[in-house]
């Protein structure tokens, strides 16, 4: 995983619960990288999933919902960190149409061993948006934080509903994004 993953990870824990929590996961969970991360650096996903372990166990918080706290957070340092020009994105159906075709291509070229997972998309009812969220990595909660971190940068109250998940056995993720007006 890209260590600007874990830089975020780590800002989040430093910003929401102090460094003294930071450093009792680092010496819960033992990463190989010592918690030691810089933004072009590969890790190994388990450290993250670990230390979210970890913190689940310790605060009762199910690691999806703090998975999801994560995406939310993680949006604006993605954001502001995007090697393409968003300038001219009004919508945040724009912006989530453009993250398989315009963005993830950007960010393989500037990062050609990041993984990236793979969305596919199709209209829903009325205004809706059905994103299709396919990954080894299944972290689809991660996601949905994400496309929440999105609504929030454009302004837009939205619902996600996530009737079909790769946790439950299906080949992907569904994700249904309701707009309101």
């Amino acid at each position: 995983m890209q260590g600007s993953i874990f830089t975020a990870f780590s800002d989040m824990i430093i910003d929401k619960m102090g460094m003294e929590q930071w450093n009792e996961l680092l010496e819960k969970t033992e990463p190989a990288s010592q918690g030691i991360y810089t933004s072009g650096e590969q890790y190994e996903d388990s450290e993250l999933v670990n230390m979210v372990v970890a913190l689940s166990e310790k605060t009762g918080v199910e690691p999806e919902k703090l998975i999801q706290a994560f995406g939310q957070y993680l949006f604006t340092s993605l954001y502001e960190g995007c090697p393409t020009d968003l300038s001219n994105v009004d919508s945040l159906r724009e912006f989530l149409l453009q993250i398989d075709s315009v963005i993830h291509v950007e960010v393989k070229r500037v990062h050609p061993n990041a993984y990236l997972p793979k969305f596919e998309y199709e209209d829903g009812e009325g205004t809706d948006l059905i994103m299709y969220y396919t990954s080894k990595r299944k972290l689809c909660h991660a996601s949905v934080g994400l496309i929440y971190g999105a609504a929030k940068q454009f302004n837009e109250e939205i619902n996600i509903t996530h009737p079909e998940c790769m946790h439950t056995g299906k080949d992907r993720c569904k994700l249904i994004i309701k707009f309101k007006d």
